[in-house]
């Protein structure tokens, strides 16, 4: 965890120094002081190799820095990066990688509703969604919960429907947490990207979905998401604004 810690942490400090650097361009016009930070698909195109894609699909390259070892754990990734150059090589940037870190990654599940069992192990727990939103065909949820660091918390994006409700008009989700007993002394606050791909139907360009969750008030707070199957749309980068006790550590 203290590694993870100290390469968020150094990734939100090299942000708050960006904005006293000077300009220095590269010869493409790129100014090498500027910063962008995305989230992004994570693609494996080779032994210890991987590229990324954008959520408005364009695809990054990492030039620099030279013998990058990345170990990406999940699909996902919130990376800190300079552009280089535009389209080269069939990639629409060349970038200079800065900051890398993990998104916890996984699919919608489906538990039956008259199952009690399954149903109390994915957890009945309070969680706090700060922003949830649709992009790159994954449902982004940024969150905070309350920790104590001595066991992992585990979320999901659950359906009591078996077809995952992917012909109803508005298929219903809910984002659960299990504390797993963890002691909760201190806030802590998370992503997690859950794929969409149940949800592409056939003859449709987009799906409307209800996202629900308990809040702390106890409250069931809930949001519609539009997921469209061809956004190009979506931004350069997306606004993410990690904070620096932000950990994908103790979440599965």
């Amino acid at each position: 965890m203290r590694k993870y810690w100290r390469l968020f942490s150094a990734l939100v400090l090299s942000l708050s120094l960006a904005a006293g650097l000077a300009s220095c361009s590269d010869d493409d016009g790129y100014s090498l002081g500027k910063y962008w930070e995305s989230i992004v698909t994570v693609n494996k195109v080779g032994d210890n190799t991987y590229d990324f894609t954008l959520d408005n699909g364009k695809k990054l390259w990492v030039a620099a820095p030279a013998g990058l070892n990345l170990k990406p754990k999940y699909g996902r990734a919130i990376i800190n990066y300079t552009i280089l150059s535009d389209k080269i090589d069939g990639y629409d940037h060349y970038i200079r990688l800065n900051g890398f870190y993990d998104v916890l990654t996984k699919p919608v599940i489906y538990i039956a509703e008259d199952d009690e069992i399954k149903q109390d192990s994915i957890g009945y727990d309070p969680i706090k969604v700060h922003a949830i939103w649709e992009g790159g065909g994954f449902l982004n949820i940024y969150f905070g919960f309350n920790a104590g660091g001595y066991e992992s918390h585990m979320v999901n994006l659950v359906t009591a429907k078996e077809d995952f409700g992917a012909n109803d008009e508005i298929p219903e989700l809910a984002f659960r947490h299990n504390v797993n007993g963890d002691k909760e002394n201190h806030a802590a606050n998370a992503y997690a990207s859950f794929d969409l791909k149940p949800y592409i139907v056939a003859g449709k360009d987009k799906a409307t979905l209800k996202i629900s969750w308990k809040d702390f008030d106890g409250e069931v707070k809930s949001k519609i998401i539009e997921y469209k199957f061809d956004n190009e749309d979506a931004p350069l980068a997306n606004e993410i604004t990690p904070q620096a006790e932000d950990t994908n550590l103790n979440i599965y």
